[in-house]
């Protein structure tokens, strides 16, 4: 079996473009959803079904930001040229964060029975 060489540069594109089929997928599955939520709260029929549905959309949700995430990383990898460093700047001093904060103590007293 002869494995053919794929560059490092290849190889990003490729992953960019099954997380872009992916990103893809699941904003159709989103808009389905989303579509029967919306039937569902406009007729006043909220079932197992709708509740499945708001949770398999809430999921959806959690898997297309990390999509998203990893996009953008594959992305600057691709923009990123190979050996080039980033210029070096000398890193300016902390910030002086000794500002007080002022705290404010609340009693709360209990309810008085009215009679």
């Amino acid at each position: 079996m002869v494995v053919s060489e794929i560059t490092q540069e290849d190889a990003l594109r490729h992953a960019l473009a099954l997380v872009g089929d992916a990103l893809k997928e699941a904003e159709a599955r989103c808009a389905v959803l989303g579509q029967y939520i919306n039937d569902c709260d406009r007729t006043g029929s909220r079932t197992a079904g709708w509740t499945e549905a708001v949770r398999e959309l809430s999921a959806l949700h959690d898997y297309r930001r990390e999509l998203l995430r990893r996009h953008s990383l594959i992305q600057e990898a691709l923009d990123c040229v190979v050996g080039k460093r980033p210029a070096e700047t000398p890193l300016s001093p902390p910030a002086d964060r000794t500002a007080r904060r002022t705290q404010q103590q609340v009693q709360i007293q209990p309810r008085r029975r009215r009679s």
